[in-house]
């Protein structure tokens, strides 16, 4: 599969548990909307935040399914396990890029795979 260098940092750094550097792949004025927690983060300090409390210690690992681009936009098709109650779930990220940062992020639950 052939993910843009941002977007494959991105799921590396995730399921290596490298939360400290995640926050860098964004640009400054980035837009994050967690589908499944239902909030929205905009800028540095807020998907920081972010990162800490949907993403550190939840034990997470990624695993791409599949990966298209249509008008702009990636649509990254995955399943998630770890530490969280639907675990192990599918979830679409929807990613923009700026400039070699993401400038928009978008979760979608899809649902448990139990």
């Amino acid at each position: 599969m052939n993910l843009p260098p941002t977007i494959a940092d991105f799921f590396r750094m995730k399921n290596a548990h490298e939360d400290d550097g995640l926050w860098t792949l964004f640009a400054p004025d980035a837009v994050i909307i967690d589908g499944g927690e239902g909030t929205e983060m905009r800028g540095a300090d807020e998907i920081e935040k972010w990162i800490k409390k949907a993403i550190s210690g939840l034990n997470l690992h990624t695993e791409i399914r599949n990966c298209e681009e249509r008008d702009g936009t990636y649509i990254v098709d995955t399943v998630m396990s770890g530490d969280f109650k639907a675990s192990p779930a599918r979830f679409q990220y929807f990613i923009t890029l700026r400039d070699g940062k993401i400038s928009a992020l978008r979760s979608e639950f899809l649902g448990s795979v139990k």
